[in-house]
């Protein structure tokens, strides 16, 4: 996200951040209710990303500032 709002205006960072806000908290839900739905939904994600594997090194990246 960071490397967004260096590439972006700075008057339309709160749209950006509300938006990423909203995705993560979806995805969370839907994590949580649904895991093997949440599950394949990120396999597909993952294989239509350039560089396969970048959601996971996010995620274990944000875990680790988060939770240790």
């Amino acid at each position: 996200m960071s490397e967004v709002l260096a590439e972006t205006p700075d008057y339309i960072h709160a749209n950006l951040l509300e938006t990423a806000d909203y995705w993560l908290s979806l995805g969370l839900v839907l994590g949580l209710r649904e895991p093997t739905h949440a599950q394949q939904l990120l396999q597909v994600i993952e294989a239509h990303e350039a560089e396969r594997g970048e959601l996971e090194r996010d995620a274990t990246g944000l875990i680790s500032e988060v939770f240790q």
